[in-house]
């Protein structure tokens, strides 16, 4: 570490001294001013300042020369000038009317090309799912295709509703109810007429649709077809059924103490909500069943029954879900029998439509019909149905007169 500053000592006898530098410097400034200041340097600068004035001389005059030789050139050229002898505003005229023709050829090369354009361009044909509707292979051809008449009314479904109800009338086969009161002990078929009878009234009082009761029903039916039941629980059963059944078929159903009140009290909410798992479970959650009343409006609208003679054949069916003996009968067919007996009622005939979408000739009917008439006909005191058809709202159509058969 020592070793790195001996050299540095002797630094003072190589390196310039700082203050020896400054006097050179002073020195030579001295001395180019005495030689500015001197008598030949003031000889040189005038001999300088004379040759510039003289050469500044020497251009001015040549300037003045170039000057005058221009003007004298413009002068000449003003003289050879020929002015037009025409006013200036028809040149101007001249030249707005031009302006004017051009701007109208533009204007009219624009609207040809346009009214060719318009001329040419076809618009395309927008797709539209109705174009590709197709009736059944199988229609005759003195039928009316309903469905390609709805065709505008998608919730009638006009594309699929042919294929809907055919396999309706396929599933109806693995669904179909079977006679089970010799598996009950505590129920009887007259206790079973007494429950449907209170549902009519359950369903006019929460204005349920006519669809829930059917449903109701018809779980109620495969309930028992598969399990028996105690006599007080068996109401217990139907408000149930009902309650599921809303669920399906409403937009807004009745709630679980609706169905306490209605019962008047004689169940609470534990035992409605253990005895719909105890239904979902029995029917082991298969809800859906092919229902006659959907049969029965198809059936009619399909052939353009009158709202009065769909009314009468509601009348009929209606009434045949509190007869035990007509639950294993085929829901199309119980709902074909009865519009045929509400044709005949009102003098009217089963037609070639009917025929084609129910798919029964009026000989598959003739007995059902007879047995359903004979239903109406007669007198009970459970008249909840009859009375309800009986309003002007349902055209008085239980105060028809069934057939003399």
């Amino acid at each position: 570490m020592f070793a790195y500053k001996r050299p540095l000592a002797n630094l003072g006898n190589i390196l310039p001294n700082k203050n020896n530098t400054l006097a050179e410097k002073n020195g030579e400034q001295k001395l180019t001013k005495r030689l500015l200041d001197s008598p030949a340097s003031n000889f040189q600068s005038k001999k300088k300042t004379i040759k510039q004035t003289n050469k500044n001389d020497e251009n001015f005059e040549a300037f003045q020369n170039n000057k005058n030789d221009l003007t004298k050139s413009i002068e000449d050229k003003i003289k050879n000038i020929h002015l037009s002898s025409k006013p200036l505003k028809n040149v101007v005229a001249r030249d707005n009317l031009k302006k004017d023709n051009q701007i109208k050829a533009i204007k009219s090369r624009a609207t040809n090309q346009l009214s060719s354009q318009k001329k040419k361009i076809i618009p395309a044909k927008p797709y539209d799912w109705r174009d590709y509707y197709e009736p059944p292979l199988s229609m005759p051809a003195d039928v009316i295709d309903h469905d390609r008449a709805q065709i505008h009314n998608i919730d009638s479904e006009p594309f699929y509703a042919y294929e809907i109800f055919n396999y309706f009338k396929t599933k109806e086969l693995s669904t179909r109810c079977s006679k089970y009161m010799h598996k009950q002990k505590e129920i009887t078929e007259m206790m079973r007429v007494v429950l449907v009878d209170w549902l009519v009234e359950v369903q006019q009082t929460f204005e349920l649709n006519h669809e829930t009761l059917y449903h109701a029903v018809k779980l109620i039916d495969h309930y028992l077809m598969k399990n028996s039941i105690s006599r007080h629980r068996f109401q217990l059963l139907g408000i149930t059924a009902v309650f599921v059944a809303a669920k399906l078929d409403e937009r807004i159903y009745p709630i679980i103490d609706d169905f306490i009140y209605i019962s008047d009290d004689a169940y609470d909410r534990d035992d409605i909500i253990k005895m719909e798992i105890e239904l979902l479970k029995i029917l082991d959650f298969d809800l859906n069943y092919p229902l006659s009343y959907s049969f029965l409006r198809r059936f009619a609208r399909c052939s353009s029954q009158t709202i009065e003679t769909l009314t009468l054949s509601r009348f009929i069916l209606e009434s045949s879900l509190m007869d035990y003996s007509f639950i294993d009968e085929l829901d199309s067919k119980i709902a074909a029998a009865s519009l045929l007996l509400a044709l005949k009622m009102k003098n009217l005939s089963w037609n070639a439509a009917l025929e084609f979408y129910s798919g029964y000739n009026e000989s598959d009917l003739i007995d059902l019909m007879k047995r359903l008439n004979k239903l109406i006909k007669t007198k009970s005191k459970y008249e909840t149905i009859r009375k309800k058809y009986s309003d002007k709202v349902f055209f008085e159509v239980a105060n028809i007169r069934p057939l003399d058969i």
